[in-house]
């Protein structure tokens, strides 16, 4: 598997008052449907992660809402928290079969880490304890690290398949708009990210999609705009318009990306 290379954009954490403000406006949009938590960084590291958790629980009743976590910082009682503050699905990248293999793929820079065991002795507690949230085991199929061989063990181990049967779902590594490897050809098929995804970065700004880690296409700034605003901007609208028409090729990011 080859590792995403190092962000280069500016990290930081999103404050309350902004992510209560994003919130208060989706909750009159009918088209948001799903929140989720999730990003190029750690999920779980997230000092307000419980705060948000609940304040768009409490405004957003019935709304499907996940997280994803690389399972590092997961321990019982921080699964137990998550279940019990109304989270819908808990995912977890374990992504390998075994500890070595996981330290290659998740923590090539950290020689001698080693936290399989850990992750697994913690999904298998919390897995039949979850009560309404769904726990999702994922695995990411690659000829370098997970061949079939291993996709089969990971399914068995998890007991599920591509359809998410079960808590295992594996599926096929992406090149993250072609930051990680160039495309052969340019797809033409149109991307659900962007025509149903709204990506909000820690700063508010709200780029193409999850797949643009360094946030080269920016449609909006949600500190000074609205997602209506955003989302109707001719910006947004020419994007999505291309995908629709077959003319994804022409868009720079989505011409080298493997996100359907």
């Amino acid at each position: 598997m080859c590792p995403y290379p190092a962000m280069k954009r500016k990290k930081g954490t999103m404050g309350m008052e902004l992510f209560r403000k994003i919130i208060d406006e989706a909750v009159h949009l009918p088209l948001i449907d799903q929140i989720t938590f999730t990003g190029l960084g750690e999920t779980l590291l997230d000092k307000h992660l419980m705060e948000r958790l609940r304040y768009t629980r409490a405004a957003m009743p019935a709304i499907p809402i996940d997280i994803y976590t690389n399972g590092t910082f997961l321990t019982r009682e921080k699964a137990e928290e998550l279940r019990d503050a109304g989270l819908s699905m808990l995912y977890v990248s374990l992504n390998a079969v075994n500890k070595e293999k996981r330290q290659q793929i998740m923590f090539p820079h950290r020689p001698g880490f080693y936290d399989f065991d850990q992750v697994c002795d913690t999904l298998d507690y919390i897995i039949p304890r979850a009560g309404k949230m769904r726990v999702v085991v994922k695995g990411i199929v690659s000829k370098d690290f997970m061949e079939c061989d291993d996709a089969e063990t990971f399914r068995q181990r998890w007991h599920g398949s591509t359809t998410q049967d079960g808590n295992a779902f594996l599926h096929l590594e992406g090149n993250w708009a072609g930051a990680v490897w160039p495309m052969r050809i340019k797809p033409v098929t149109a991307c659900g990210r962007a025509l149903s995804q709204i990506m909000v970065l820690w700063d508010g700004r709200v780029s193409l999609c999850c797949f643009d880690g360094e946030g080269q296409v920016i449609l909006g700034d949600l500190r000074s705009q609205t997602i209506r605003e955003i989302y109707n901007g001719e910006k947004a609208l020419n994007i999505r318009l291309a995908h629709v028409e077959g003319r994804r090729g022409s868009l720079e990011l989505c011409s080298t990306c493997t996100a359907i």
